[in-house]
């Protein structure tokens, strides 16, 4: 299959992002990511084992498995930021640029209004979090190039369709109220929060820092609003 790559026309080099975090940093760990992710993906084909998402049994630990190798390469990326050594602490990217005083391990549970960076990866057109993130939130949002959409595994190198592509990162300050709690009573899986559309995931849509075609999605004036951002980065779009 194709290697997947980040194209320069999706790249919005004006976009904010916190702690000294460069757009260059985050292109090169989406690179990265996708180097990691063809190589293995190769291997599982050329040892009949399938394509490398098959081997997951969820989608949701597909995003899991995508944030967590993206946090990896954030903080090999940046030097101020250092990886929370607890699975499930918060933020997953400690900010060590500042006074404030962590853990000698950095092992955080909650940060306590401690500075960092929280990393989420959905299929889906929001993301969605355990507790209601307060502070700074990188969303990724990704396809997976399944081979039920894949038909020319065959053809030509160049014409080939690359197994997973990164449509959309974006990021913003997020506080309280721009999630939605979901209760999980009733069912198997576990409480969840979601970011509110015209709220909390309004405000990262309006700050891309890569962004393809594909995941320019809305209604009325939002979705106007978003062609508007991506056409001052894109030069082949057009409004």
């Amino acid at each position: 299959m194709k290697r997947p790559e980040v194209r320069e026309r999706f790249v919005n080099r004006d976009a904010e992002l916190p702690y000294g975090l460069e757009v260059s940093q985050v292109v090169s760990a989406i690179e990265s990511f996708y180097e990691y992710w063809h190589e293995v993906n190769e291997w599982h084909l050329e040892q009949g084992y399938g394509r490398f998402h098959e081997q997951f049994r969820a989608n949701n630990a597909i995003g899991g498995f995508v944030s967590h190798r993206l946090t990896t390469r954030f903080a090999e990326e940046s030097p101020d930021f250092v990886l929370n050594r607890l699975d499930d602490g918060y933020p997953d990217l400690l900010y060590d640029g500042t006074d404030h005083e962590w853990p000698d391990n950095y092992a955080v549970k909650d940060s306590d209004n401690g500075p960092g960076l929280e990393v989420k990866a959905s299929k889906g057109n929001t993301f969605y979090a355990h507790h209601n993130v307060e502070g700074w939130l990188l969303g990724i949002h990704y396809r997976i190039n399944a081979r039920s959409k894949s038909t020319t595994d065959d053809a030509p190198a160049p014409n080939k369709t690359p197994p997973i592509d990164v449509t959309q990162v974006l990021c913003a300050s997020m506080d309280h109220e721009d999630w939605e709690y979901r209760d999980a009573e009733g069912s198997n899986r576990t409480n969840t929060s979601e970011l509110k559309a015209k709220v909390g995931l309004h405000e990262m849509r309006k700050n891309p820092i890569i962004e393809m075609e594909s995941a320019i999605t809305g209604v009325g004036d939002l979705l106007r609003e978003y062609k508007q951002a991506h056409a001052e980065f894109d030069p082949d779009y057009s409004v």
